[in-house]
């Protein structure tokens, strides 16, 4: 966007990131702790960019993360990467710390020798080279740390905010949240196309908050291009650990009809794959409804493969209507009757993705991947899920009030949520003056 944002936005980032700053200084330093599988399926989405500098200050451009690996070494093989200007094709080794370069022994491992590339959060106090076997040079990238900052209670926080400054406040961090998912989907179809990335999003929107990043590192690793293939389904179970014995041991026929194709299409691959399986304690299965179970969101991921030709343009559209028609339509004949792939039925025949989740998977997925005016308008007419416990505490805590007209449709819920997840628990009033000093006027 040209000129100044008439929606605040920007004011919006600028309060939340020196918000962020001065909470950073008050408290003492802790970095969120993140597995190496998230951090994998996050870097390989994009979510910490491709333009990064080196720890000896190399500039470098990521073109593409490569492929996953699926022999034993680095994590990513054959990715193009740009430093200081000049192109190399090589793999990429993501660790936790730099000290794990050491600590795992692939300085001495021959199968690290074609790395260029060493990714880390954590660089401690002392400074580690990570060389490999023939003694050369690995560049290194220390990503900036994540860090959760802690909020107080909502108690005592003094005068809440009239309706038209909470309006406001709403709909700047509604258009920074847009803003922000449809760069996300952006770089990410930059780095996989953009069938991966629409892909990769709808897995994570399956996933649901549980779930999440083992969706998407089935949906990576697979890749567009095999989960389109005969073999797609039974590579996305395969994959996510579930195609297990004992569901094939135990079932009745509906499980072993079902099941019988998947193994046949999976056991030619599966050592192949071997290392690429997710483990079961990868996998988030409690407070979970039955009908939600993750073998039962893959089995719907699966159909969404089936039914892209229709998903995909309803997408590009922006046809709300189309999108969800095509989800709502989606069936299976074990999947509509079936929670997981135990002897495990439905009290009755259920959707594949019931309505609530369709919502979540337009405002997700469809609204990001149009341009942002078109996004702006169609979310703001369009009505969200029913409103759920930190939309309504927000909403209270901002005005001190209810005001159902401003947790009704998906832009508001969107504003609310982010501003809860940047600011929830300081003074209403003190949140209002930063987003002011940092650039909003109210003329």
């Amino acid at each position: 966007m040209n000129g100044p944002d008439p929606l605040g936005g920007e004011a919006y980032a600028r309060a939340r990131e020196s918000w962020r700053a001065q909470r950073l200084q008050e408290e003492p330093r802790r970095i969120e702790r993140v597995s190496e599988l998230e951090l994998q399926a996050r870097i390989f989405r994009g979510e910490f960019g491709a333009l990064w500098i080196g720890v000896d200050g190399e500039r470098i451009e990521v073109c593409h993360f490569g492929e996953w690996n699926r022999e034993p070494g680095p994590d990513f093989r054959a990715a193009r990467i740009l430093i200081d200007g000049k192109e190399g094709i090589g793999d990429i080794e993501i660790d936790s710390s730099t000290r794990d370069w050491e600590d795992h022994g692939h300085s001495d491992n021959p199968a690290f020798n074609e790395v260029i590339l060493h990714v880390f959060l954590r660089s401690g106090s002392l400074r580690r080279f990570s060389r490999t076997s023939e003694n050369k040079a690995v560049v290194q990238v220390c990503l900036p740390p994540e860090r959760r900052i802690s909020r107080p209670r909502v108690v005592g926080l003094g005068a809440f905010l009239d309706l038209g400054r909470v309006r406001n406040l709403i709909d700047a961090a509604a258009a920074f949240r847009l803003r922000r998912k449809s760069q996300a989907l952006q770089r990410a179809s930059d780095l996989c196309g953009r069938d991966g990335a629409l892909f990769q999003a709808m897995a994570l929107g399956l996933g649901y908050k549980n779930n999440k990043i083992p969706f998407l590192l089935v949906a990576q690793r697979a890749g567009w291009k095999r989960v389109r293939s005969e073999e797609g389904e039974a590579l996305l179970f395969g994959l996510a650990g579930f195609l297990r014995a004992q569901y094939f041991d135990d079932g009745n026929a509906a499980n072993r009809a079902y099941l019988g194709p998947l193994w046949e299409r999976w056991w030619p691959q599966r050592d192949r794959e071997a290392r690429l399986v997710l483990a079961p304690a990868d996998w988030k299965w409690a407070a979970i409804r039955p009908a939600n179970h993750p073998h039962r969101r893959m089995g719907a991921l699966a159909q969404v493969v089936k039914a892209w030709d229709a998903i995909r343009p309803a997408i590009d559209g922006g046809k709300v209507d189309g999108f969800a028609s095509a989800l709502r339509h989606l069936s299976h004949p074990f999947w509509n009757r079936h929670a997981s792939l135990a002897r495990d039925p439905l009290p009755r025949e259920t959707a594949l993705i019931g309505e609530e989740r369709t919502k979540d998977l337009i405002i997700n997925v469809l609204f990001p991947g149009r341009e942002f005016s078109a996004a702006w308008t169609q979310s703001g007419a369009f009505r969200g899920p029913t409103p759920g416990r930190r939309i309504v505490q927000t909403m209270g805590w901002l005005a001190g009030i209810s005001c159902p007209a401003l947790t009704r449709s998906a832009r508001d819920q969107q504003g609310l949520l982010q501003i809860h997840e940047d600011f929830f628990g300081q003074p209403p009033e003190s949140v209002w003056e930063a987003f002011v000093a940092n650039g909003w006027s109210e003329v």
